[in-house]
């Protein structure tokens, strides 16, 4: 096996690849679609180190984003040590978290030397897919009384503190300026690729949901977002619901998400999503370097 920077004469096998594990590869294969690869400064374009065989086959990929998020893709297999050297040998950018298949992204933040780190979060999230074709309606899904409306028409400043506030509590986010940046740009590209909607009762918004990855066929749900004075009306599951009505009427057939939230686990099995694996979602308190390695004597 060679190990080396993936390039754009490797889309296709890459591609091809990740297609083979596509619900824990929706965000690989998403920003790859939108951003393409080795784009510098771009937070949702990667640097992909990958893991080709003698006939240019692509069978593991790590990959660092421009916002210093590293995920993993092996297709079950242990992570390659030659992968994980090379990856240490050749980036320089700061790593800001990890994610992907459970047990793969804890080896990969255990083999760079970063397992006693200080996490913001640290979250083995139990993994939901759903054929949309099972998906259930709650009551009055389709009532005139519950709007889905695209979040370009909300008030941003509600957008924002909303989106804060789920940072803070959903994934052990500071808030600091540094976050309130953060999301705004975060913002920004979902107001620009129409992948969020609020649920609107009585003119008053009371949820939030979007797709955080977007694929022809399938999405990946997240943010998803209640007040806690709105809660327990059953809005999250409703505004869900809506949001994959409308995937559903584009062709889209599957949707993704994961979650270490019991209610919102109930929540989204009510409307038919199946528990079935582990995803692994880890912030650092803040981007690290990584360590050297150590040398044997």
């Amino acid at each position: 096996m060679q190990y080396r920077k993936l390039q754009d004469d490797d889309l296709h096998a890459l591609d091809a690849f990740l297609a083979t594990h596509a619900e824990t590869s929706m965000v690989l294969r998403s920003n790859l679609r939108k951003t393409g690869m080795n784009r510098r400064h771009h937070p949702l374009s990667g640097c992909y180190y990958g893991e080709v065989s003698s006939d240019g086959a692509v069978t593991a990929v790590l990959t660092i984003f421009g916002n210093g998020n590293v995920f993993v893709q092996t297709g079950g297999k242990p992570v390659p040590r030659g992968l994980i050297d090379l990856f240490r040998s050749e980036n320089t950018q700061a790593v800001a978290g990890f994610y992907g298949p459970a047990d793969q992204a804890k080896s990969v933040i255990e083999m760079l030397g970063l397992g006693d780190a200080e996490f913001a979060i640290n979250a083995c999230d139990a993994f939901y897919r759903l054929d949309l074709a099972n998906l259930i309606l709650p009551q009055n899904v389709r009532s005139d009384s519950f709007q889905m409306v695209d979040a370009e028409r909300i008030d941003r400043n509600t957008l924002l503190r909303w989106l804060r506030a789920y940072e803070i509590e959903a994934l052990g986010g500071q808030d600091t300026p540094a976050l309130d940046s953060r999301i705004a740009s975060r913002l920004v590209h979902a107001l620009n690729d129409r992948n969020m909607w609020v649920l609107v009762v009585d003119g008053v918004p009371v949820s939030l949901s979007g797709f955080n990855a977007e694929l022809p066929d399938m999405v990946q749900i997240g943010p998803v977002w209640t007040p806690p004075e709105q809660r327990g009306n059953g809005y999250a599951r409703i505004l869900v619901a809506k949001t994959l009505l409308a995937a559903r009427a584009r062709g889209v057939t599957c949707a993704v998400l994961s979650t270490d939230s019991p209610a919102a686990a109930k929540a989204y099995e009510a409307i038919g999503f199946e528990c079935g694996g582990a995803y692994r979602l880890a912030l650092l308190a803040s981007p690290v370097k990584l360590p050297e390695p150590i040398s044997c004597p």
